[in-house]
């Protein structure tokens, strides 16, 4: 097996939308049910304090969560993998990253270190091993434009 593919990057927006999304997925009791608690609370005790407080962890302890989340995932290593132009190349010992930034050295991702691959609507999503939420994000379209079918590179990870 080896597939190379042309040269891409992917835009930080959408590696962020993806990574909130599947934060949200895996955190949303945690971040719902303080809201919840608080409005029951304002709703029995006819008071409206708890609302206030409801609010304030709308409005400033759910984005002081999510930047801690943002500065722990998407300022990883792993993040930079995604968003830096490379060229990828799929071989029998893993993922080989080529950077073209002078300041990256190329890396290997054994396939040892691949935990699974996710469909979105417009990439793949390599899962990795490193952590929860780390992911190598690979669009259709450079898959696409080195003229390989989408079907036969995603059968690649299946191990």
């Amino acid at each position: 097996m080896y597939y190379q593919l042309i040269p891409y990057r992917v835009a930080a927006g959408d590696y962020l939308r993806q990574l909130a999304r599947m934060y949200f997925r895996a955190r949303w009791p945690w971040l719902v049910t303080p809201l919840l608690v608080c409005g029951a609370l304002a709703v029995w005790l006819a008071d409206v304090r708890w609302l206030i407080v409801a609010m304030m962890v709308l409005f400033v302890a759910i984005p002081m969560v999510l930047s801690l989340a943002y500065i722990n995932y998407a300022l990883s290593m792993e993040a930079r993998w995604s968003l830096l132009e490379k060229s990828l190349t799929l071989t029998n010992d893993g993922i080989q990253l080529q950077f073209t930034d002078p300041r990256m050295h190329d890396h290997l991702i054994r396939w040892d270190e691949v935990s699974g691959i996710k469909v979105t609507g417009e990439s793949f999503l390599v899962m990795l091993n490193v952590r929860r939420f780390t992911f190598l994000m690979i669009p259709f379209t450079a898959i696409e434009q080195s003229g390989i079918p989408l079907k036969q590179f995603a059968q690649c990870f299946r191990r």
